[in-house]
């Protein structure tokens, strides 16, 4: 068994390093697309059509800010990674700019803090604090248990629908397991959070999750009857968490006893996303 193993993951390896080195090729080709300036060019994963835009918190916080301040955006599904080789990030009139959060101060630097552009220019400086702390929270920590779901819990069948729909078994089975459940592994091993059980890793989340719901109370957004920056990946979070199947573990405690997360979620979707049955179900 154990040889059995090793071979396979010899030759996943082997075809792994095809697979990128393919990607790499095509994704280097001069790009032809014209877009006026001010538009911005979204690199994001593909749209998962499995009930939300997309399965990435982090692509999905980016497409609702540019929606919350209303550039003018164009997405690009090409799987090619930015210079710090995740997703997504953007072009803006000929600069590319990785990391989403980098991507945001880019463009307010660029555009300068009025017409809606920064999104928290109507927090005060404690209310910016207490955004600052949530946003870090969600990201760095909550986000990890999401992963967690995707690639080492229930919801494992989701990233191979997203990113492995082409490739059938036992091709799928071995990319999956000896490359994107590898590679999850290590990288949430490292965080810290991927050395817990199950149950321990969706109670962290719960706890994130409990604080939050305390924050947003009954207001319409975290802060009031307007969004800011928090806001965005708290939905882009939440969205995933429930609307998502199998629904995840963090969702059926959001569904069942944190219903301002959910009502909060249906606000922002209103709000930003008019076509949210086109990009979420396609």
């Amino acid at each position: 068994m154990k040889l059995w193993l090793r071979s396979a993951a010899c030759i996943t390896g082997i075809l792994i390093g095809i697979f990128i080195t393919f990607k790499l090729v095509r994704s280097k080709r001069k790009r032809t697309r014209k877009v006026p300036p001010g538009t911005v060019i979204l690199h994001q994963f593909k749209r998962p059509y499995l009930g939300v835009p997309s399965v990435s918190p982090p692509c999905l916080k980016l497409e609702t800010y540019l929606r919350m301040a209303k550039f003018h955006y164009e997405c690009d599904y090409v799987p090619k990674m930015s210079s710090k080789g995740k997703m997504p990030w953007i072009e803006y009139n000929g600069q590319d700019i990785a990391d989403s959060n980098f991507c945001i101060e880019f463009l307010i630097k660029e555009n300068g803090p009025g017409f809606g552009i920064d999104v928290d220019s109507h927090l005060s400086d404690e209310q910016k604090a207490i955004a600052r702390a949530v946003l870090v929270m969600l990201e760095e920590n909550t986000f990890r248990t999401w992963s967690y779901f995707l690639f080492l819990g229930e919801g494992n069948e989701i990233p191979k629908k997203v990113f492995l729909e082409n490739f059938s078994f036992p091709l799928r089975y071995l990319l999956f397991r000896f490359g994107f459940q590898r590679n999850a592994r290590r990288n949430l091993h490292g965080h810290g959070i991927g050395r817990h059980f199950p149950k321990e890793v969706y109670g962290i989340a719960e706890k994130d999750l409990r604080a939050v719901s305390t924050i947003l109370g009954e207001k319409k957004f975290l802060f009031g009857d307007k969004a800011c920056l928090a806001d965005a990946y708290l939905f882009a979070l939440v969205s995933n968490f429930i609307f998502v199947k199998p629904v995840s573990p963090q969702g059926k405690v959001i569904l069942t006893q944190l219903k301002n997360l959910e009502a909060h979620t249906n606000r922002m979707k209103e709000a930003y996303y008019p076509d949210w049955d086109e990009v979420a179900l396609g």
